[in-house]
């Protein structure tokens, strides 16, 4: 007899969990190894170097394997419910004395139960491990929150997505296929035709997606786009993943929740018979086997959608021929894996012509939308507000988590709203232009006037425009006559002008030198210290000279250093690389090289000592002329030997130029040294490199060009190249 008054059982939960002991077991041991491990080998790594950076981690960054959860759910789900695809299994449990939403309450709460358990036993674990070994590693707390309940929420999207898979098909093969299909094509459909539309548009930026619907809050397919790399500009990423909005959260469990309603339903009303079979009934299976099919005429589709747009379908359409005999095979291959019966191929045939009928009204309808977005062109007194993803002129927009400081403005300008009504009538304006040109010329018109013949005679902007009606994302073409108007109405806005002076926080023990010759030997308080003193020359530079120097690339003054940190912005880390310039950081500059020098102090004496020794060393040399206003700016002299010191010609040249008694200074000419032995150098290891200054006249020595390969790099003619090309000179120099 039925127990009418329970919908959830205890007793059914624990025999639940104990039926799925093995995976779980199992999943613990993977999680527990991989919260020990990670962290342990990188303090191993981190205590053999003498010069090391603590090493910051957010949560999914330490345990990795942490993630088995996403693959134990699913099996835990097929397991627990796997008595379903089996007819005299399916008899027997629903013959138990309980109601079957008991069942399946009971049995999925196993299941999460099981991903809760291993969520808690690995994020403590972790925070075990980090502790003993902090020394080296700093574990933000703040992100194991967010890294277990992303996982729990997709662990739940995916039982529930299995659930209902199960509840509708028979077999074991078909509970797989219609899972993966329920979880992951709705998405990928809106991805691929999203995708399709930027591609054929390029006037439209997914940069920026903006709405709760939109791909990256469903996490589990987000985690899909992360790994396949599918779509590389629409903010997803693994920080996004893994630490991402509440909207994400709340989207990816409503599914989740939608699906665990949609399957408790499906259960209750599924019948026995059903077992073992792949539809429950001639209309299902007709509807199953169009939606296979649909998945792969989606993508024939979007490219036909964007070879019309382009005007190149005339010469592809063989192409689409062929991809369109394939979709039909994968039909009736479907039919014929399924039922096994050769004769249903017959009455299947009629199901072609609703698929191509499916294949019409998206192909319209992808026309129709574009026409759509070709018409959206809001005046200048619709738009209450734009911003820019991008200032550089260029329409790149770094979607890495390592930043330069160009990136570092584009990332912080994207949620300033600029409200100037020169910069919002410019925006609407050329707009306006850029899609008249689309609309009269088409696709060639677009790339001639914008791309081919432009002779960079305009600049590219990725816009955010508000209305109150609407938001969108567009990459808009201005005349490079024009950018200087703009420019203006950015740097008149205090938050734009704030974002340039004032790098954000660093997180602490993050702070370190860039790979550097004589860098490695400064301290991560050294460079929070140097950090400390780039900042006020930043709020008190010259912000015009600071915005050319930084977002251009400066041909008037001299790169000096990186000081690399990790900062956070909406749950996500990022590593900022700000560059140390000469005339933009004076101050930042002199202490810079006051510090390498006192850190290199006893190398130095060293290196004396080695010059007269018989001791078999090698060593290169890179000596490089002085800054851009120096006459020897340019100069590269390079040279390597391996032998006794006390012989090397071309050391025991450089020497004679090597300023040893003080700091180098800002603008002099100066060469890097790599010594190396496999005998070790006395009690320094086996290597030491070295920046030391050198006298100018070194370049002038004859027995420089004799002993040396030189360069003049100031000899190459730079008179057509673009702002920018001079660049790897300057570094040099």
């Amino acid at each position: 007899m039925k127990q009418k008054k329970m919908h959830f059982s205890l007793r059914l939960l624990w025999e639940g969990f104990q039926q799925c002991k093995m995976i779980g077991i199992f999943s613990a041991v993977i999680v527990v190894l991989g919260a020990v491990l990670e962290p342990v080998a990188q303090a191993i790594s981190l205590s053999s170097s003498p010069h090391y950076t603590k090493v910051v981690y957010e949560a999914w960054g330490i345990n990795v394997t942490l993630l088995v959860v996403l693959l134990a759910a699913p099996l835990m789900t097929l397991m627990l419910f796997h008595f379903l695809d089996n007819r005299a299994a399916s008899d027997l449990y629903h013959a138990l004395p309980h109601k079957r939403i008991t069942l399946y309450l009971s049995y999925a709460g196993a299941v999460l139960l099981w991903v809760v358990l291993l969520l808690v036993l690995g994020t403590l674990t972790s925070v075990i491990t980090c502790g003993f070994t902090h020394k080296y590693i700093t574990l933000l707390m703040d992100s194991l929150l967010p890294f277990a309940a992303s996982l729990f929420c997709m662990s739940f999207l995916l039982v529930a997505g299995v659930l209902v898979s199960m509840s509708i098909t028979g077999t074991v093969f078909t509970n797989l296929l219609f899972a993966g299909i329920l979880l992951f094509l709705p998405r990928l459909c809106v991805l691929a035709l999203q995708s399709s539309m930027v591609n054929a548009l390029p006037f439209l930026s997914d940069s920026a997606g903006t709405g709760f619907f939109r791909n990256a809050n469903n996490l589990l397919f987000s985690g899909v786009n992360v790994v396949f790399s599918m779509s590389e500009n629409d903010g997803t990423s693994i920080e996004t993943l893994f630490s991402p909005s509440w909207q994400a959260y709340l989207y990816t469990f409503l599914l989740g929740l939608l699906y665990f309603a949609i399957a408790a339903f499906l259960f209750h009303r599924r019948r026995s018979e059903a077992a073992g079979q792949s539809a429950p009934s001639r209309l299902l299976q007709h509807i199953y086997r169009i939606v296979v099919t649909m998945v792969i005429c989606i993508f024939i589709v979007c490219v036909m959608f964007s070879e019309m747009t382009t005007g190149m379908m005339r010469d592809e359409w063989f192409a689409f021929l062929v991809l369109y005999l394939v979709a039909a095979l994968v039909y009736f291959a479907y039919e014929l894996i399924t039922t096994k019966k050769w004769k249903n191929l017959l009455t299947a045939l009629p199901g072609l012509g609703i698929v191509a009928l499916l294949n019409v009204g998206i192909l319209l309808g992808m026309h129709a939308v574009e026409k759509h977005i070709v018409a959206q062109r809001p005046a200048m007194q619709e738009i209450e507000s734009v911003s820019f993803c991008s200032t550089d002129g260029t329409d790149y927009i770094s979607g890495s988590n390592y930043l330069n400081y160009r990136d570092y403005i584009n990332l912080m300008s994207r949620d300033i709203a600029i409200t100037d009504p020169t910069a919002v009538t410019l925006v609407s304006y050329y707009l306006d232009e850029n899609l008249k040109t689309w609309e009269e010329g088409g696709s060639d018109a677009y790339q001639s006037k914008y791309y081919t013949e432009s002779d960079y005679s305009y600049c590219a902007y990725h816009v955010i425009i508000r209305t109150k009606d609407q938001t969108l994302c567009r990459l808009i073409y201005v005349p490079v006559s024009e950018t200087e108007k703009l420019l203006n109405a950015l740097q008149t806005n205090a938050d734009y002008v704030d974002a340039w002076r004032n790098p954000p926080q660093e997180l602490k023990g993050t702070a370190a030198f860039r790979d550097q010759v004589g860098s490695c030997y400064l301290s991560t308080e050294q460079a929070e210290e140097l950090l400390q003193t780039y900042r006020e020359e930043l709020q008190s530079a010259d912000f015009e000279t600071l915005y050319q120097t930084m977002q251009n690339g400066s041909t008037d003054d001299t790169w000096v250093s990186d000081i690399d940190y990790t900062f956070r912005k909406n749950g996500r880390s990022y590593t900022l690389d700000c560059a140390i310039y000469q005339n933009l950081t004076p101050e930042t500059t002199k202490k810079f090289y006051e510090m390498l020098y006192a850190a290199q102090k006893d190398n130095l004496a060293l290196l004396s000592e080695l010059t007269k020794s018989d001791k078999n060393v090698s060593v290169n040399m890179n000596a490089y002329g002085g800054s851009s206003d120096s006459a020897y700016s340019g100069h590269y002299a390079y040279a390597s030997d391996c032998q006794p010191l006390n012989q090397s010609e071309s050391l025991q040249l450089l020497m004679q130029y090597a300023i040893l008694d003080r700091p180098m200074q800002a603008g002099e000419s100066y060469v890097e040294l790599y010594l190396w032995s496999e005998d070790g150098l006395m009690d320094q290891g086996n290597a030491i490199d070295l920046q030391i200054p050198i006298k100018d006249s070194f370049f002038d020595d004859p027995q420089t060009e004799e002993l040396f390969s030189v360069e003049n790099y100031n000899e190459y003619d730079f008179s057509d190249a673009e702002l920018g090309d001079y660049d790897a000179v300057e570094a040099v120099g």
